[in-house]
């Protein structure tokens, strides 16, 4: 039963909650008032939320009977119309819920390929009535449906119906989007010509928004090309892009509204591109007011993500804002997945989860295709589902491995909802291809079938029969409010045997809560009731807008829910997931939340509304025409930690330029390069003017740079280079240091990387002495040694009184991941002498050492060595008197990890240091436990000279390889003689493929864990293991910075990272943008400031980072592979 409400709003200045950007503004502090409309739903009030509710069922299938939906989409093919001659034939059709006669019921319009859409009218209770003769709609029913919106094109409170038509036709009366406008009676009439949305151009969906805030509600169509040309291979490319730059190839339309006309506004708002489009999404991504569009396009043109400049014009930011993309994009989705009041992104790829199936029908990446791609603007593109996290600054880190809905099969529609009313958003999704003709076999099948049948060739009945079909069930993955997922299809909706395509919600029988809607290839399509209200669910908050007069259904309004750790967020978009659009009734999840302080309204036209103490469990009808408003203006976080320093202001122009070297050309399967580990900085005041100088390493081919801090605050490069004689060498780990004891500091400096030949002299580490004043020459007085090493510190090992060194060996160049031999250097009067094997003989083999450090980890008084290498255990060599030997400690069992950094410090304040380890993290394909590790295998299997790497993991409790056939056959020959197909490859197991004895023989690792953690140190050889938090799992941690940067006299630490340079099939490390934490002792745990806050947002393949003094500011320099340095002033 409605009734109506004046809730008295006080105080509209007072916004402390409502977001980290934005803030009221009011000529009067006058009591205002707000009418709402308010519905009570059958829900009780949930204080204590049941979290574990993995294994109940939310969605129940309601049989067609019950329904009276028949509507099935068939696809029929013959020899003139397939898949060869039309590529997009299986791609399915979208479906849209809307309330068309406004009874407050959601009613249903199923779009058919082979088969004539239809509507259906919901007559409450699950039951539906199929109107599409009697509504008027029969009359056009014709040709290929792809995507259906539902909207009120012409703002008269009626939802209007705009479906998108393509196929295998050429006849253009098939070929024309239509537009059904509705008459307001139960029926509609077809006038896409009079409103100009006739469009001729293989489209696939549509989305309405008001790109100009004029009111009126515009449309970007999605197409495709009319045929399919086989564009975008590597030699076709410049001319590809150029014809796209010209706009001789285009697809897509934009079109705006004109006093209710549409208009081709597609060049003059910088819309042309090119592309096979499967979904587009549109909401205000950089909260600017003006709608953005994300655009998802298949093969190898890449997606769009269109930034609405404010002027009528568009620009495309994909490559600058985004680190990598999808490469086959599906389906999309804009929804805040973790609360922080900002839109993500999640697009869908076709990529099977299970080993068998990602072995045949995954195709392999071509390294030569793949960065072709890249070096021509389309992007960095990985076969795998990307959930892009927003930075809160526009930019994005994909962290779909982490969250664990990267591999999901062959995926379409993407929806976020909260099923379970937690107050996080839930994913569902639908799967499932009618042929699937990536089917690696597939070339082998026909020929096997035609040498049965004694035939050179196959009628296309017979090809038909010998392409594999299969049901690949819809998904649903539960929001663990962690940035994590958890698969609960098998529980929390109902087993189904039909793939689907589009895919819609809405609160079907109006009970609070989110129901689906499925268009099914060749099955009856399906209505899944959901069951909230029998289940452990939280509270929730149902809305129905109504916006002004010109925009009726308040289409791009955006509703905040600000509590004290979290925003809820969501903009009303119906537009959604693949081919479809969902209802229009807002139900958001709370948890236990029971009161909501605040709701707050932005309309499309700038104004806001805000409405306090609402009640949970209701449903609110909120008009835009009876709520108060007040105008929200943007204003910037003031005081940020840290402020960011372009390198020019400090005359700092240094940019690391990595020499093009490809390490994989023996090695294959090496996981990432071994080259492009660098550079490092030291620091040090080399010329005695009480003034901090740095130096930061170069790449092979490029000198290094010692920058002079002069008093005014900026740098100049010091002319007096010695290493300019070396720049043949590439510069890895540099340290400052008093070797001679004369009062200066000297620079020695690693060599290193993969790019030469093992045993090369260019691997030389080199030693520069300094005269006092800042210049400096190179000395001999360091062994000869050629390994690739990368970290040298210093520590007076021998307790004489002058410093020695150790030096950690990082790799052997096309022998990864054998050990190369680390070293103890000890000064004897100036001259360093190599005394490892003596003083410390396990660091010949101490792996492939990427950081250490000297501390006094059991208090005894002396300095023992911590060490982190990759397939490898944390690692301490006690020192005992000068001799260092490795320790067994109970605390550091099952630690093998790809580690990369390690950092000492006293978080406690107990008197003994604890140590931050940086890992490889939890965003990758490789997945790591004590139950089930992950494996290495290193041997020369083929007898060819060359080193084959192996990855391996366990499935079904057996070994099997990590990498696919193809590639494994690149390093192997003899794989693909073994294996004539891939089927018998994917079905074996890792000794079938190897060889048992093979693997006996080989070099073996295992790795346990992939999480960086702290280690907390208790003493008496104890310590106890902190994971870090979540956002530090993005990627790799290259380098910990110890800083007090909010003033509170205890430090924090600041992670910094990431690894750029992975192989093709594997996706670059990218989602680091630096994390600040704050260790509270109390929790034994770290909290994660906000970025918003610190004013940290660091892109780049971060390496190394140290603080220096200028100018009585404490300034944070940070290292990038390939790029220039980043400077933060901490403020």
């Amino acid at each position: 039963m409605k009734k109506s409400l004046y809730l008295l709003l006080l105080n509209l200045l007072i916004l402390s909650c409502h977001s980290d950007n934005k803030k009221a503004t009011a000529s009067t502090n006058e009591i205002n008032k707000t009418e709402l409309d308010i519905k009570n739903l059958n829900k009780v009030i949930v204080s204590d939320l049941n979290k574990n509710n993995e294994t109940e069922n939310f969605f129940e299938l309601i049989a067609e009977e019950e329904t009276s939906i028949d509507f099935i989409n068939k696809v029929n093919v013959d020899e003139y119309k397939n898949f060869k001659s039309y590529p997009q034939i299986y791609n399915g059709a979208g479906v849209s819920v809307g309330d068309i006669n406004n009874d407050g019921l959601p009613d249903i319009y199923l779009a058919g390929n082979s088969v004539k859409d239809r509507l259906y009218l919901n007559k409450g209770n699950f039951k539906f009535k199929d109107i599409t003769e009697e509504s008027g709609i029969g009359k056009e029913n014709y040709g290929w449906s792809f995507g259906v919106n539902m909207i009120d094109i012409n703002a008269d409170g009626y939802l209007d119906i705009y479906v998108c038509k393509a196929g295998p036709y050429k006849e253009e009366k098939y070929l024309r989007n239509r537009l059904f406008i509705n008459n307001g009676d139960g029926t509609f009439n077809e006038e896409a010509q009079k409103y100009g949305l006739n469009v001729l151009g293989f489209s696939v969906q549509s989305a309405f928004f008001d790109y100009d805030l004029d009111g009126d509600l515009d449309v970007y169509i999605a197409n495709h090309p009319p045929t399919e040309v086989k564009k975008g291979g590597a030699k076709n490319l410049t001319k590809l892009v150029d014809e796209i730059k010209k706009g001789i190839l285009r697809t897509d339309e934009f079109y705006e509204n004109v006093n209710g006309k549409f208009v081709n506004k597609t060049k003059e708002a910088n819309l042309l591109n090119y592309g096979y489009k499967n979904s587009l999404i549109v909401s205000d991504i950089n909260k600017d007011g003006f709608p953005d569009l994300y655009v998802c396009s298949d093969y190898s043109q890449p997606d769009l993500y269109y930034l609405n400049n404010g002027n009528k014009t568009f620009t495309n930011i994909i490559n600058e804002n985004l680190e990598h993309i999808t490469y086959n994009s599906m389906g999309s989705e804009l929804s805040d997945i973790n609360n922080d009041g900002y839109l993500d992104i999640y697009v869908t790829d076709m990529a099977p989860s299970d080993h068998i199936k990602s072995k045949v029908f995954m195709a392999s990446m071509d390294t030569k295709k793949f960065h072709s791609f890249v070096d021509h603007g389309m992007h960095y593109q990985y076969m795998l589902n990307t959930l892009q996290l927003n930075n809160g600054d526009n930019t994005f880190r994909e962290i779909g491995q982490l969250a664990g809905i990267d591999k999901t099969e062959w995926t379409w529609a993407s929806l976020f909802l909260d099923i379970d009313f937690d107050g996080n958003k839930d994913l569902f999704i639908t799967n499932g291809i009618k042929e699937n003709t990536n089917d690696n076999d597939l070339n082998e099948k026909l020929k096997s079938r035609q040498k049965e049948l004694k035939k050179p060739t196959l009628s296309f009945e017979e090809f038909m029969e010998v392409v594999p079909k299969m049901i690949t069930p819809n998904q649903v993955y539960k929001n663990n409010g962690d940035l994590t997922f958890t698969n609960t299809s098998s529980n929390w909706i109902d087993n189904n045997n039909f793939n689907s395509n589009g895919a819609a919600y809405a609160d079907l029988d109006n009970d609070g809560d989110l129901d689906l809607v499925l268009n099914n290839m060749d099955a009856v399509a399906s209505v899944y009731k959901n069951k909230s209200e029998e289940r452990s669910s939280g509270n929730l908050i149902a809305i129905n807008l109504k916006g002004p007069k010109s925009n009726p259904f308040a289409l791009g309004a955006k509703i905040s829910i600000p509590f004290e750790n979290k925003t809820i967020y969501h903009e009303h978009y119906t537009s959604r997931g693949y081919l479809s659009s969902t209802g229009y009734k807002i139900i958001i999840g709370l948890g236990s939340e029971k009161i909501i302080p605040e709701l707050i309204i932005d309309w499309n036209n700038g104004t806001t509304s805000i409405i306090n103490d609402l009640e949970v469990n209701k449903e609110y009808g909120i008009s835009y025409d009876k709520t108060t408003k007040t105008t929200l203006e943007s204003s910037i976080v003031k005081n940020k930690m840290i402020e960011e320093i372009q390198p020019e202001n400090l005359n700092i122009g240094f940019s690391h330029k990595e020499d093009k070297i490809n390490d994989f050309k023996k090695q294959v399967l090496l996981p990432y390069s071994q080259s492009q580990n660098g550079p490092f900085l030291a620091k040090a005041d080399v010329n005695n003017d009480g003034l901090i100088d740095f130096y930061v390493g170069g790449a092979a081919g490029q000198v290094g740079a010692l920058y002079i801090q002069n008093k005014d605050g900026k740098f100049s490069i010091s002319n007096k280079t010695p290493w300019e004689y070396d720049k043949a060498s590439e510069d890895l780990g540099v340290l400052f240091f008093d070797y001679d004891q004369d009062g200066d500091s000297d620079l020695f400096v690693t060599s290193g990387s993969a790019s030469f030949d093992e045993n090369d002299p260019k691997y030389q580490d080199r030693l520069y002495e300094n005269d006092g004043n800042g210049n400096f020459t190179k000395s001999n007085n360091i062994p000869k040694n050629y390994t690739s090493n990368q970290k040298v510190i210093a520590n007076d090992i021998d307790n004489d009184g002058d410093l020695d060194l150790f030096i950690g060996g990082r790799v052997i160049p096309d022998k990864y991941p054998y050990s190369p031999k680390s070293q103890l250097l000890i000064n004897e009067n100036g001259i360093f002498i190599n005394k490892t094997e003596k003083f410390a003989p396990e660091l010949l083999k101490a792996g492939l050492v990427t950081d250490a450090v000297f501390s006094d980890y059991d208090m005894d008084g002396d300095e023992d060595l911590i060490v982190t290498a990759e397939w490898s255990p944390i690692k301490i060599y006690e020192n005992d008197n000068g001799y260092f030997n490795s320790v067994s400690l109970t605390s550091l069992q099952d630690t093998e990890g790809i580690w990369f950094s390690v950092e000492a410090v006293d978080l406690d304040n107990d008197g003994d240091e604890d140590y931050l380890l940086g890992n490889l993290g939890l965003n990758s394909k490789f997945k790591a436990s004590t139950k089930k590790p992950l494996h290495l295998f290193c041997d020369d299997f083929d007898n060819n000279g060359t080193f084959d790497i192996v990855f391996s993991k366990d499935y079904k409790g057996d070994l099997v390889p990590i990498r696919g056939r193809q590639c494994s056959s690149e390093q192997m020959p003899f794989i693909a003689e073994k294996f004539k197909n891939f089927i018998s490859f994917a079905e074996a197991n890792l000794q079938d493929i190897m060889g048992e004895d093979n693997l006996a023989n080989a070099l073996h690792y295992e790795i346990k864990t992939l999480r960086s953690v702290c280690l907390i140190n208790e003493g008496n050889g104890n310590f106890k293991e902190i994971p870090l938090p979540r956002q530090t799992q993005f990627s790799p941690i290259m380098d910990f910075l110890i800083a007090d940067i909010d003033q509170d006299q205890n430090p924090e630490i600041i992670a910094i990272g990431n690894l750029y340079a992975t192989e093709v099939e594997t996706t670059r490390y990218d989602a680091s943008i630096g994390s600040v934490l704050k260790y509270d002792e109390s929790k034994n745990s770290f909290n994660v400031l906000k970025s918003s806050k610190t004013g940290i947002i660091i892109h780049g393949d971060s390496k190394d980072s140290k603080i220096i003094k200028v100018n009585d500011n404490k300034v944070m320099v940070i290292t990038n592979n390939d790029g220039p340095i980043s400077l933060y002033k901490i403020n």
